[in-house]
């Protein structure tokens, strides 16, 4: 399961039927030798389930901004609370800057003290981004803290940036 993964970039937490995997025909040990092209890939994360709006359910509504609507959901592959932040797309202007930058910035960066992007899903109104969820974010954290962090958790923050 480990090398499937790898090769389909997949988080390491997913659960993948055993059906969907002999449909992708990527059970064998000598497919695990063969790379899979861009294509094939795109095409066996979408028979998966990413990139589509189906593959998860709304849960809650966390917050709403001028570009953006945040909502707690739930991955219909993995069982895992995800947030959902929901972009909406303006025909003449489709997806805001600020989101194509979100994307570019966020799709690369594998860090603990940074938020994960999951998936991206397109549609003809919305853009939405599928993030790992927390249950705080910086400004609640500061919020409970009285807006005062103990030099430790500063350090500890800063340090793994």
């Amino acid at each position: 399961m480990e090398d499937v993964s790898k090769r389909l970039s997949l988080p390491m937490d997913i659960r993948l039927p055993p059906e969907l995997l002999d449909k992708l025909q990527i059970n064998s040990p000598e497919d695990d030798q063969k790379p899979l092209t861009r294509l094939s890939r795109r095409a066996s994360l979408s028979d998966i389930g990413f990139g589509k709006l189906e593959t998860y359910v709304k849960l809650d509504k966390l917050g709403e901004g001028t570009y953006a609507t945040v909502f707690k959901g739930r991955s219909k592959l993995t069982e895992n609370l995800v947030a959902l932040k929901e972009i909406r797309l303006e025909h003449e202007e489709g997806a805001p800057c600020t989101a194509i930058r979100e994307v570019s910035l966020l799709k690369n960066l594998k860090h603990a003290n940074i938020v994960t992007l999951h998936d991206i899903i397109h549609t003809e109104y919305s853009l939405t981004l599928v993030f790992e969820y927390l249950d705080n974010d910086l400004k609640q954290y500061l919020d409970n803290c009285g807006n005062l962090m103990c030099m430790h958790n500063v350090k500890l923050t800063l340090v793994k940036l």
